[in-house]
C-alpha cells in the first residue's frame, strides 16, 4: 500500500471539525512539507520501526471533491486566452474605438505574455462581468444603453474552437474517486453552456454528480460559501466530509467559509503559493489531490505539499479532539 504519512495524517486530522475558528490573516505562514511515496513493505526491509508499526492507515476517505474548473480541471490561459482578444476585437470594431488595452486591463490578461492573472475572470461570474464591461464602455462616452447594446451583440459565454487542455488524465483520476464511492461535484464561475461543453467533450458526464455554474439561478458568486453548501446538501453530505479543490482565493475562501472539511489549493491556474494561503494544504495539481485520498500503490512519485498555519491549526485541534476523548475515556 502506498504510503504518505505526514499528510494523510494531516488529511484525517481535518475531517469532522466543525468549530469555525478564524485564524488571521497574518498568521498564515506557508510551512512545505517534502513527502516519499513508498510501498510500506519495501520500507520495513531496512527500518524496524514501520514493520512493527500497529498504526493503521491515515487517510480521510472524503464523501464528495468539489472540483473547481478552470485552472484547476483545465488549463485556464489555453481555454481564456483567444477568448479575450476576440472580445476585445469585438467590441474596439463595435464601438469604432481601439479598446483592445481597457478589455485586458479589465479581465487582468497580458496580451504580451498571453496569460490571465488575478482578477474578475478568473475569480468571477459570467453575469458580474458583463455589468463591468457595460461600465467600462460607458467610461468610454458611451450612453449606457448603447453599451448595453455594444454587448449584446460582442458577447459570447464561450470561446469559439474552444481549446481544452486538461491538467491531468481526468477521466482516471475521477474513475479513481468513483472506485472508492466518492462523490464528484463541480463548483464553477464558468456559464452553464460552457461547463457543459467541457463534460460532452471530455466524456465526464457519467462521473459527475452535481454542477453547479456561474449563472445558475440557485449560485452565488464565490467566494460566498452558499454553493458549497447547496452541493453538499444536494448530495445529503455532511460539510466535514467535503474537500473543495481550487486555484484561487476565490475556491479556498469558498471552501473555508463553508467549513468544509479540506480546502485544497493547486498550482495549475492562475493562483501561487501567496494567492493560496487560505487553503490548508496547496499541492502542484488535481492529480496530487487524489493520489493522496485513494489508495494508488502504483505511484510512486515524490510530492511536494505546502501545509498553510490555517492546515497546522486543523491538525492541532484535531489532535486536541482525541485527546480530551482519551482523557474523558480514563476518567469514566
Amino acid at each position: 500500500m502506498s504510503v504518505r504519512w505526514g499528510t494523510r495524517a494531516l488529511i484525517a486530522g481535518s475531517a469532522r471539525l466543525n468549530g469555525g475558528r478564524t485564524i488571521p490573516d497574518s498568521h498564515m505562514i506557508l510551512q512545505p512539507i517534502h513527502l516519499v511515496s513508498v510501498a510500506k513493505q519495501k520500507m520495513s526491509e531496512f527500518s524496524p520501526s514501520i514493520s512493527e508499526s500497529t498504526l493503521t492507515s491515515a487517510i480521510f476517505h472524503p464523501s464528495v471533491v468539489i472540483f473547481d474548473k478552470d485552472g484547476t480541471l483545465v488549463c485556464f490561459h489555453t481555454m481564456w486566452n483567444s477568448w479575450c482578444e476576440d472580445l476585445a476585437r469585438r467590441v474596439s470594431a463595435e464601438t469604432s474605438k481601439d479598446m483592445a488595452s481597457d478589455v485586458y486591463d479589465l479581465m487582468g490578461y497580458d496580451y504580451e505574455t498571453k496569460k490571465v492573472g488575478m482578477g474578475i475572470l478568473a475569480e468571477k461570474t459570467h453575469p458580474y462581468i458583463k455589468e463591468k464591461v457595460v461600465e467600462m464602455i460607458v467610461k468610454q462616452g458611451f450612453q449606457e444603453w448603447e453599451a448595453k447594446k455594444v454587448l449584446e451583440k460582442t458577447w459570447k459565454d464561450t470561446p469559439e474552437n474552444m481549446q481544452i487542455k486538461m491538467t491531468g488524465n481526468l477521466r482516471d483520476l475521477f474513475s479513481r474517486l468513483k472506485k472508492k464511492d466518492i462523490k464528484i461535484a463541480i463548483c464553477t464561475s464558468d456559464s452553464r453552456e460552457g461547463t457543459e461543453e467541457f463534460l460532452e467533450t471530455l466524456h465526464l458526464q457519467e462521473f459527475v454528480d452535481i454542477v453547479v455554474c456561474g449563472d445558475d439561478k440557485v449560485s452565488k458568486c464565490k467566494p460566498d460559501p452558499h454553493n458549497a453548501i447547496y452541493i453538499c446538501k444536494e448530495l445529503n453530505v455532511d460539510l466535514s466530509e467535503a474537500i473543495m479543490v481550487g486555484d484561487t482565493p476565490a475556491d479556498t475562501i469558498m471552501g473555508q467559509a463553508a467549513n468544509l472539511g479540506l480546502t485544497i489549493g493547486v498550482l495549475t491556474g492562475v493562483g501561487t503559493h501567496e494567492d493560496l494561503t487560505h487553503a490548508d494544504l496547496i499541492v502542484n495539481s488535481v492529480s496530487e489531490v487524489v493520489d493522496l485520498i485513494t489508495d494508488n500503490s502504483s505511484n510512486k512519485d515524490f510530492h511536494a505539499v505546502t501545509v498553510t498555519s490555517r492546515g497546522l491549526c486543523k491538525i492541532a485541534e484535531r489532535s486536541s479532539l482525541h485527546t480530551t476523548a482519551r482523557s474523558s475515556g480514563f476518567r469514566s
